[in-house]
């Protein structure tokens, strides 16, 4: 099928909500790293990580739950052939202001821009606890050049993964919300007649 002006206005309106979630995500993320800053070091990261990924990722998963359900759905009545890597696709679309931004980080532990770590952090708050558990230092120079590369780089896998995640449980039509609240009910013996 090939990309019609419709196709790429529905990925460019997808990409754009993603990144809109994506930083709503990080507003929420630093709110709770702040609040928890007792826990932001040491053995307190244990707790913090599992907690700050899982309110930065509250509205990206919704995000891209719809974007599947809602390509499901098309699917369905034959207007589109459902893709199940999209959710990859418009995550690393949404992720390239931040890809930039890790570029920068690089560029930085060259020498060619101010240790801006702390700023780094902010502007990445959803993995402040992973860059944390990377290196906790505040000074890019104590950071080696793996621990500099994995930072810049490969943290910005986990906001893809959640996206894709998400976009497959809505193009499956799987409500994790629903399967919390909601028991299937046993189909009991049938009366006689």
């Amino acid at each position: 099928m090939k990309p019609t002006n419709e196709n790429r206005t529905d990925l460019k309106k997808a990409v754009l909500s993603l990144l809109w979630s994506h930083c709503g995500g990080i507003i929420v993320a630093l709110i709770f790293c702040v609040g928890m800053s007792p826990l932001m070091f040491g053995n307190g990261l244990w707790i913090s990580t599992p907690i700050v990924l899982l309110v930065y990722s509250l509205p990206v998963y919704r995000t891209m739950w719809e974007i599947g359900h809602a390509d499901l759905n098309r699917a369905n009545f034959g207007h589109i052939t459902l893709n199940r890597w999209r959710g990859v696709q418009i995550g690393l679309l949404a992720m390239i202001p931040f890809f930039l931004i890790g570029l920068f980080f690089l560029l930085s532990k060259a020498g060619l821009f101010p240790n801006f770590v702390v700023l780094y952090k902010f502007l990445n708050a959803e993995l402040w606890p992973v860059i944390n558990l990377i290196q906790i230092s505040m000074y890019l120079p104590d950071y080696n050049w793996l621990q500099t590369i994995a930072v810049a780089l490969l943290i910005h896998l986990i906001p893809v993964a959640v996206a894709e995640f998400a976009y497959q449980l809505g193009s499956r039509d799987f409500s994790i919300k629903q399967k919390l609240i909601y028991k299937e009910k046993k189909e009991g013996p049938k009366p006689r007649s």
